[in-house]
């Protein structure tokens, strides 16, 4: 509950440049103390404001607007309310060289987003003047966004941790995860550059360093940068809290099909470990070779892969997937010399009922070229000659390969 006394507590909190606490009193997600009652209107507690002289007095009055919004669900007023807030905050720091107030910025710009997120979900019965608003709140976010960001880079004071540079890495995850949401991901290269060129991007926050490289992998892998995304979620992984299981989780649901590309398979403790069934028959299948099946599994799992933003990239282990059925043959049949013929039948069983011979065919001339398979198709004894010496490249090396392939065709 609001009193007097807390009220006052600002000043003390501002006059001891007490950022830590303020963001505390500022926080929409700390409820405990902050229900609104009839008692604590903004007439009384404006008063109390100017009869003590406090200093804050307008972000005190704004932030009980908001809270009484926020119980009202006038998400757009709630939101207003905060981002004046934000924007009053920002120029306190545009014209203090301290960063004591950083805590306390970064504190309502997160709360800012969170507004921003539950007014979207807010059913509202004109949905054209709501995805107005909620196109005009998000420019304003990125906008009040990038000024805070520009006002931290600016700051090349020395040492680091007095200057507020060590914020700008949470500001860009802040609006990567805007980005993120609307599917925009076009408009994050010149943050995500900003950081990778930033001389002293290791001192950053090891939690501010996982969410960037989570969401930069996001990115990669939606511009088709498998590799880079591949590298990046594995940082976002290693540097994790052991204990943040829901996180690891998130990140794992991208990682392990980027590892699978690069044939290189979840175990089944890692799997029990963070609760991902949904990839273990994908596994197997995968591991057996069994066409048929991978492609069941993918087509009855298909929402829940579009939802974890992995749908396609898990269609490219088709390749992998025809690999293994064809060494699994040539391990049983010890000849390196097959019948187009037989690997028709293969395919009947464990792809398409109705794959005949020039579909059979076909099949292998691609898997030949895109370096899934070594060897030669001989067309005049229909049969195909594959290489003594490893005729089947490893899961990367496919990768690799098709890789090249994509990369020459994009320059040509």
């Amino acid at each position: 509950m609001y009193t007097k006394d807390y009220i006052l507590a600002t000043t003390t909190f501002y006059n001891e440049e007490n950022g830590s606490e303020l963001a505390n009193f500022f926080s929409l997600r700390d409820n405990s103390s902050k229900e609104w009652n009839l008692k604590n209107t903004i007439d009384y507690l404006q008063k109390i404001a100017e009869d003590n002289e406090l200093d804050f007095e307008g972000e005190i009055v704004l932030h009980l607007s908001v809270l009484k919004s926020i119980g009202e669900k006038k998400y757009d007023d709630a939101f207003k309310g905060q981002l004046a807030i934000l924007q009053n905050i920002v120029k306190y720091l545009q014209s203090d060289s301290e960063n004591w107030m950083v805590p306390l910025a970064n504190t309502v710009c997160v709360d800012l987003r969170y507004l921003l997120n539950a007014y979207d979900k807010y059913e509202s019965t004109n949905k054209k003047l709501k995805m107005e608003k909620y196109n005009d709140f998000q420019k304003k976010y990125i906008d009040i966004m990038m000024m805070y960001f520009r006002i931290c880079s600016n700051d090349i004071r020395a040492p680091a941790r007095q200057s507020k540079r060590w914020t700008i890495m949470f500001i860009v995850n802040q609006m990567l995860k805007v980005y993120h949401k609307i599917k925009k991901f076009h408009l994050t290269t010149g943050l995500t550059k900003t950081i990778f060129m930033c001389p002293d991007k290791n001192t950053f926050p090891i939690a501010h360093a996982v969410t960037f490289y989570y969401y930069t992998g996001c990115k990669e892998i939606f511009e088709g940068k498998f590799n880079d995304a591949r590298e990046n979620l594995t940082i976002a992984f290693e540097g994790c809290h052991k204990h943040s299981i829901k996180n690891k989780t998130l990140i794992l649901k991208k990682l392990i099909p980027l590892n699978m590309l690069h044939g290189i398979m979840p175990s089944k403790h890692l799997l029990n470990k963070y609760n991902l069934d949904i990839f273990k028959d994908l596994t197997e299948y995968i591991k057996m070779g069994n066409v048929k099946k991978f492609r069941e599994c993918i087509d009855v799992n298909e929402v829940y892969y579009m939802k974890c933003g992995v749908y396609l990239l898990l269609q490219k282990l088709i390749n992998l997937v025809y690999r293994n059925l064809f060494k699994k043959f040539f391990l049983i049949a010890n000849n390196h010399i097959i019948p187009v013929e037989t690997i028709t039948t293969i395919l009947k069983k464990f792809d398409d009922p109705e794959t005949d011979f020039d579909k059979a065919q076909s099949l292998l001339v691609n898997m030949i070229y895109r370096g899934t398979l070594r060897g030669y198709l001989s067309h005049a004894h229909k049969k195909v000659v594959l290489s003594k010496k490893d005729p089947f490249p490893t899961g990367k090396q496919v990768f690799d390969k098709a890789t090249k392939s994509i990369n020459e065709i994009g320059h040509n």
